[in-house]
């Protein structure tokens, strides 16, 4: 467990030692992200022990991209899922190979096509026709030949906030199977400038039942078949990220329990495709690393609630307020005498919906104390804005 409760103060569990995160942060001046480094690198372990080192890891960016955290993957040879241009400079920058690099996305602009094709990435996640044959005419006004994987939506629905479903067929990401004899016209335009070498899927995020991998993946098999038999020569199957965890519980070694699983039964479903496994895990590995220490500043009392004021929000974390997402809140230093109070915890964006947390019960609290937001190392500060002119929050690594 990255973060533990010692003599009622919040520490990080490190390699040699218990340290308090008030000793990791210091004095305190403004909302600050901590990350257990070791947490998250016993994770991508974890991982290769699950696939027995038959898949490629491609760590997802969008999850948390704290240059130093990048630096240290890239370190240990694993590659990167980016969505933008600007996280594929982001993973250059910090060590990724472009070999190394894949590049998923429903919008990719023009100039990121370009950039993509100067680099020579490992592959580019093909979204729509319109998107192929954008990237055929880049590749043909630089005489270079780019690989394709046709990003398919094998009809699958997760069991996942209705915003985080990305494999369902009312979504906007993938293509079924009518979209396959337009795609095979512009492969034969552009033959010389495009080379299919695979599928990918990504049904979607925060999913924790595995067989739902299994569904789309069996879905996919027909397809990977019918190019197959077209002469195409197939080498990669990306089957994604999305594996979830439990927010409601502190019990990690559940995670472990998953990842094992998660690896297991994909290797089954995926003998029969014999071809280089991706996968693009993100949440998995940073989540359980990462928490967001706050401040408060008010406790007000209305005839109907109890507020915790605090100086972080909607602003620092997005996923409460957008997903109605659930993260654990608790006090930084515990005060067993005091009694069990029922609070909201809010921030101070001017909206209804910067709520953190509603309805949490824990011993009362004070102003100037300091809370803990946990499991918040992805989709936390990679989702943060300056909304209502406040500052970023800061980003302290424990390593």
């Amino acid at each position: 467990m990255a973060f533990i409760y010692k003599n009622n103060t919040l520490c990080v569990q490190t390699k040699d030692q218990v340290k308090p995160i008030a000793e990791v942060i210091g004095t305190y001046e403004k909302p600050t992200y901590v990350y257990d480094l070791n947490e998250m690198l016993r994770r991508i372990g974890a991982l290769k022990e699950a696939f027995k080192d038959q898949a490629s890891i491609h760590y997802a960016m969008k999850a948390n991209h704290n240059p130093e955290i990048l630096k240290t993957f890239a370190s240990l040879g694993i590659g990167a899922d980016t969505v933008s241009g600007g996280e594929i400079d982001l993973a250059l920058a910090a060590g990724f190979k472009a070999k190394n690099l894949v590049f998923s996305g429903v919008g990719k602009t023009l100039k990121e096509i370009r950039k993509a094709v100067d680099l020579g990435i490992k592959q580019i996640n093909v979204e729509s026709p319109a998107e192929l044959r954008r990237i055929g005419e880049c590749a043909k006004e630089k005489n270079k030949t780019v690989t394709v994987a046709f990003r398919m939506n094998p009809d699958v629905n997760p069991e996942t906030h209705p915003y985080i479903k990305t494999g369902f067929r009312d979504n906007k990401f993938g293509m079924d199977q009518s979209f396959m004899p337009e795609l095979e016209n512009i492969l034969d335009e552009f033959k010389d400038h495009l080379s299919l070498v695979g599928l990918t899927i990504h049904i979607g995020s925060q999913l924790q039942q595995t067989h739902e991998f299994v569904e789309a993946i069996n879905k996919t098999r027909t397809v990977w078949d019918y190019f197959k038999n077209k002469g195409y020569q197939l080498k990669t199957m990306d089957i994604g990220g999305g594996l979830g965890l439990d927010y409601k519980s502190e019990n990690t070694e559940k995670d472990y329990e998953l990842i094992a699983q998660y690896g297991k039964v994909v290797l089954e479903a995926l003998k029969p495709f014999e071809a280089e496994v991706l996968i693009e895990p993100g949440r998995i590995i940073t989540a359980r690393a990462g928490i967001l220490v706050a401040q408060v500043q008010y406790i007000k009392c209305s005839p109907y609630k109890n507020f915790v004021i605090v100086d972080t929000g909607m602003h620092h974390l997005l996923r409460p307020s957008l997903y109605q997402a659930y993260h654990r809140i608790e006090p930084l230093n515990l005060k067993s005498d005091k009694k069990n109070i029922l609070y909201d915890v809010v921030g101070p964006i001017c909206e209804s919906s910067d709520v953190l947390g509603f309805d949490r019960l824990f011993p009362s609290v004070q102003q100037d104390d300091l809370m803990v937001i946990f499991d918040a190392g992805a989709y936390g500060y990679s989702m943060a804005n300056s909304y209502n002119c406040h500052s970023f929050p800061e980003e302290i690594i424990v390593t």
